[in-house]
């Protein structure tokens, strides 16, 4: 069983973020950010494949997910104050680990964004590039403050989230987070359809309504706009699953073209929105792909 230390970072906004620490405390620092309904438990498949005898892993409960609880029953959460969470985040732990301790140099990091945490990642980059090592991108998102049929859409589930409950909004997701039963894998039987699907209906229903909802207000907010992608330097990878319904490929292909030469994209053939439940052997990540930016220098 992969072990990790829970603790909690409080940040600028004053949010009492949660994370898990996992691999080598004096490696290079990889952070991973979850999506929408979910928490660190998104990457706990894949943090065995991350080497972690190597690298320093950190996974997040963004604001209003797992263990990170709403700063107020008042708050407006929004992709700009995730950002700043992050920047708290990052601060923390630069400044903690045994590099650090011992005067030695801080390193680059690399950050891991599925979704939500995607955006999140970008915006990050964007704005500190000089401290970005790389970003791997799975099914990412971007701004849908000027496509008045997306923000409805996301605005919808968060009203659903409300008026009937976290239950209802754990439905659909179990059903838009996976490919259309025609375009699975073809060895995929239905039994393991279903019992992926009831992962990400159990990961939803984990979730608060009312966090769940505000969480939804934030990426259709006006105020989620695009980050300078031209600033992003660092290499990037944009996973994508060939049947996501929730960020379908164009999407992915267009942030590659927005981002630049350091940016490419591997498509997942089979696959949705759940990458880490669909796809941790053929992935890239851990395949026969390129996987040197998560390797200790040498």
């Amino acid at each position: 069983m992969f072990s990790s230390i829970s603790s909690y970072i409080r940040t600028s906004n004053g949010t009492k973020v949660n994370i898990n620490q996992s691999g080598n405390p004096r490696g290079p620092l990889i952070i991973l950010l979850h999506g929408l309904g979910g928490s660190t438990e998104t990457f706990t498949p894949l943090l065995p494949y991350l080497y972690p005898e190597t690298n320093r892993l950190i996974s997040v409960d963004l604001e209003g997910f797992g263990k990170t609880g709403l700063s107020s029953p008042e708050v407006k959460l929004s992709i700009p104050r995730y950002v700043d969470d992050l920047d708290s985040i990052v601060a923390s732990l630069q400044g903690s680990g045994e590099e650090e301790r011992e005067g030695t140099s801080q390193r680059k990091i690399v950050i891991i964004g599925h979704s939500l945490g995607s955006i999140i990642a970008m915006h990050y980059a964007g704005a500190h590039p000089e401290i970005i090592d790389g970003l791997v991108l799975l099914g990412a998102g971007r701004s849908i403050a000027h496509i008045p049929a997306a923000r409805e859409r996301m605005l919808s589930l968060a009203t659903k989230a409300r008026t009937e409950g976290i239950s209802a909004v754990a439905d659909v997701a179990a059903i838009s987070n996976f490919p259309p039963p025609e375009q699975w894998h073809s060895m995929t039987t239905t039994e393991t359809r279903e019992e992926l699907r009831e992962i990400v209906r159990r990961a939803v229903m984990d979730c608060d309504a009312e966090a769940y909802a505000k969480a939804c207000e934030a990426v259709a907010g006006l105020d989620h706009l695009d980050p300078d992608y031209g600033n992003i330097t660092a290499p990037t990878l944009l996973l994508a699953g060939s049947g996501d319904m929730i960020s379908p490929l164009d999407r992915s292909m267009g942030l590659k073209d927005l981002i630049g030469g350091n940016a490419w994209v591997k498509v997942l053939d089979g696959v949705g929105h759940q990458m880490t439940l669909q796809d941790l052997d053929g992935g890239p990540l851990y395949g026969d792909c390129e996987v040197s930016v998560f390797k200790a220098d040498t």
